[in-house]
């Protein structure tokens, strides 16, 4: 009989850094638009605050990927997170003066997203060392389900202590709350690696010597391969879609106006949390076939919005649908990533497919630039739920034949 992931020590005590860092992300983010909405009164500035951190994963998430492989996860995780209260810190006191230097929010931004692009990928080698095989898949769930609850139910309670304490206030809880993680992190016990990666210096040449290890990685494991390429093609038009076609969908709705599109992103925001509950529980050993049903839900949901303007209960149905779709996309994907690739390249497997991410995803913002205003806002959702949906069918035939060589390898 399986042990219960809650009896696991070391996992709970990452559950818990975990949900610590989760809450004190959201009291940050909150402090900081709002904060920034008041000093700059520009709608332009608060779009341009998710730029640095998409850089700084472009040019970092190797760089994790590498020292994940190569160090011990459980210091890079507490390291990183030290360096974040430096950060949010540095932020808190600036907000107390009241800066409104808007260049140094975007250099306080950058830096957390290097941190991030260090701390993920050790965070899921680190996982896969402390649960065993057959739990990863609830672990990556349940730390999954966590997130989307606190992303969900969070910013209710942050708005309520935001109206009795200074604003600045919540920049400091963020920093407590990474201080609490690093001391979660840090009595976690791990199990050695008995495949890690070689312990010699890392100069320029080996850190690029270590990056191809992680590229011949993929050309010789096709299947992890096309998990990865189908998970992250999706994102060419999801980005765009999420971002720009909600909020226009809600102005186009009758009487449409902020609280519509609140309703629009928590009615998909529910579908995420029901999608990662179903994925905490599920047992499968297809991963791509998971993907695909969950760009199929994201089709299906992108296809009902496109009548959400006439009729708005099928826009809401539709949001969630969508919603189910994400965690049946993120979850079996790090899941495969932790199972099929080999220990020593995890961590650079990992940062690899955060690129694939953050580049689909940098395309889709450039799209929605082109597309914003120009087209009604159903062709938007019509066209990224025909794509899902010819992205998916193309996908379960590779799926289907994949199988099949399977199945004739193992009979022969």
């Amino acid at each position: 009989m399986r042990t219960s992931l809650w009896k696991n020590s070391s996992f709970l005590k990452l559950w818990l850094a975990q949900l610590t860092a989760n809450i004190g992300d959201q009291c940050y983010s909150f402090a900081l638009l709002w904060y920034l909405l008041q000093t700059t009164k520009s709608g332009t500035a608060l779009s341009l605050l998710a730029v640095p951190e998409m850089v700084a994963g472009l040019l970092f998430y190797l760089i994790g990927g590498v020292l994940a492989d190569r160090c011990n996860p459980r210091l890079l995780m507490a390291g990183t997170d030290v360096a974040r209260i430096g950060v949010v810190l540095a932020v808190g006191v600036m907000t107390v003066f009241g800066a409104r230097q808007f260049s140094f929010f975007l250099a306080a931004q950058f830096m957390l997203g290097v941190f991030s692009s260090l701390f993920q990928p050790a965070r899921t080698v680190a996982l896969k060392s402390i649960v065993p095989l057959e739990q990863l898949s609830r672990a990556n769930g349940i730390l999954d389900t966590t997130f989307r609850t606190v992303r969900i139910l969070a910013p209710m309670t942050i708005g309520l202590v935001a109206s009795a304490v200074p604003l600045s206030t919540l920049f400091f809880v963020n920093a407590g709350s990474y201080l609490l993680s690093v001391l979660f992190v840090c009595t976690i016990g791990m199990t050695k690696r008995t495949d890690s990666g070689p312990a010699s210096k890392l100069s320029v040449r080996q850190y690029g010597a270590d990056i191809a290890t992680g590229v011949n990685e993929l050309r010789q494991n096709r299947s992890l391969l096309s998990i990865l390429l189908f998970s992250n093609l999706g994102y060419l038009v999801w980005l765009v879609t999420y971002n720009v076609g909600f909020p226009f969908l809600a102005e186009r709705m009758e009487q449409g106006n902020g609280s519509t599109l609140a309703m629009l992103m928590g009615f998909y925001g529910v579908g995420n949390l029901l999608g990662s509950l179903y994925m905490s529980r599920a047992s499968y050993s297809r991963h791509l076939f998971v993907i695909l049903m969950g760009w199929v839900a994201q089709a299906g949901g992108f296809l009902l919005l496109t009548a959400g303007g006439t009729f708005h209960w099928i826009a809401f149905l539709g949001a969630a649908i969508a919603g189910v779709g994400g965690p049946l996309i993120g979850i079996p994907t790090v899941t495969a990533i932790q199972l099929k690739a080999k220990d020593a390249h995890i961590g650079k497997v990992y940062a690899i497919n955060m690129l694939m991410f953050t580049f689909f995803g940098m395309l889709s913002s450039t799209l929605g630039a082109v597309w914003l205003g120009k087209l009604p806002v159903e062709q938007l959702f019509l066209t990224s739920g025909l794509f899902l949906a010819a992205l998916s069918a193309v996908g379960l035939l590779i799926e289907k034949r994949n199988q099949t060589e399977k199945h004739q390898s193992f009979d022969a």
